[in-house]
């Protein structure tokens, strides 16, 4: 079995990979690029040279056509072309609103890619984040539904930090980053800082002098974030934002805070914000997180609604987050809802998803007379 990505490992990926060890398979990953070789697990590399992502994802596909007839099941954690089963983390491509942007490459590499998977003439078995997701693939390319299915949110028990541990680590960690045990503390995690709304973040702050921000997943001083460097500084408040770049802390990091900030533009999932209910941290999100729906559910935070978005809103989310019992009462129903709710079975019945396919293909003539 060969389960594979185009961008490099990524940790549902290994988590998948995981649970199909510990079943008795044999997994290869094969990605252009790994930062870590997991355990128990064949890694294979196939630099990629092209410049643009989808023609990256199209070479990536083309070298990997090679060795496909290796495996029994090839699983994709991006859309390529001949996958057995796709797990989606990525929402549909823009499809062009003008005659120019039907003949732009760019927008037709990335349609191509998703016609591959979600096309009438695949067969692709289709693994889902969420309903909103899943709509927008279905009345884009008319997608047969029952190639689809929609997982159970896929965050991991191990990403939680015991209640009693809490305030020993939160200690721990605001003394190693030099913060006061007074201060107050907001967390945003993001790999695309501007798509998740550090913007945003920032004009809030500007309005909000007490408050510190840990930055997570990025480095400002990256040219690709200049307007978000130069914004924060216009502002007044790049010495508020904590920068800590890649982390692997990250829970230790949501017991030093007391609230996850997480306004994005564009969120399948949302994940960090079921590590945050996990972990007992209030959250203000927006209603764009495919996972924002736990946040009101649980009565864990604020979801702030307004389509456009409102700075405003946002920060009257933000300010009910200074009334102490409002926060406390934010923590209480965050770990009520997770004690009882199922949030951590989505890569267990992914890995049950790839069994199943594999054990359809091992029942066609075409495969079983090889």
């Amino acid at each position: 079995m060969s389960l594979f990505e185009s961008g490099g490992l990524q940790r549902d990926c290994t988590g998948v990979a995981q649970r199909l060890i510990s079943r008795g398979h044999d997994v290869t990953i094969v990605c252009s690029e790994a930062e870590a070789e997991p355990p128990d697990v064949k890694l294979i590399l196939l630099p990629n040279s092209a410049f643009f992502n989808h023609n990256h994802n199209l070479q990536f596909s083309r070298d990997f056509a090679r060795l496909a007839d290796d495996f029994d099941v090839v699983v994709g954690f991006n859309k390529l072309p001949h996958l057995d089963v796709l797990y989606c983390a990525d929402p549909v491509s823009r499809q062009p609103s003008t005659m120019l942007q039907r003949f732009n490459p760019r927008i037709r590499g990335y349609i191509r890619l998703d016609l591959t998977c979600f096309g009438a003439s695949s067969a692709t078995r289709l693994l889902l984040l969420s309903e909103a997701q899943w709509d927008l693939y279905r009345k884009t390319y008319r997608t047969d539904s029952a190639r689809a299915e929609i997982l159970p949110p896929t965050v991991e028990r191990s990403r939680a930090i015991s209640l009693s541990d809490q305030p020993a680590v939160r200690a721990a960690k605001r003394k190693e980053l030099g913060i006061s045990a007074e201060s107050k503390v907001w967390l945003f995690v993001a790999s695309y800082p501007a798509a998740k709304g550090l913007d945003r973040i920032i004009g809030a702050m500007r309005a909000m002098p007490d408050i510190l921000c840990l930055c997570v997943g990025f480095d400002l001083a990256e040219r690709r974030h200049h307007k978000l460097l130069n914004l924060a500084e216009s502002a007044d408040v790049l010495s508020r934002l904590i920068q800590l770049g890649r982390r692997s802390d990250i829970p230790e990091l949501m017991s030093a805070s007391d609230l996850l900030v997480h306004p994005s533009r564009k969120d399948v999932t949302g994940t960090v914000i079921l590590e945050a209910l996990i972990n007992g941290l209030p959250i203000i999100t927006t209603k764009a997180c495919g996972y924002s729906s736990h946040v009101s559910r649980a009565n864990a935070g604020v979801v702030v609604a307004s389509d456009p978005f409102s700075l405003l809103e946002f920060e009257s989310a933000i300010a009910k987050s200074f009334d102490k019992t409002t926060l406390d009462a934010w923590r209480r129903d965050a770990l009520s809802y997770v004690s009882r709710e199922d949030i951590f079975s989505g890569l267990d019945r992914a890995a049950s998803a790839i069994e199943e396919a594999g054990e359809r293909k091992m029942r066609t003539p075409q495969f079983s007379s090889k």
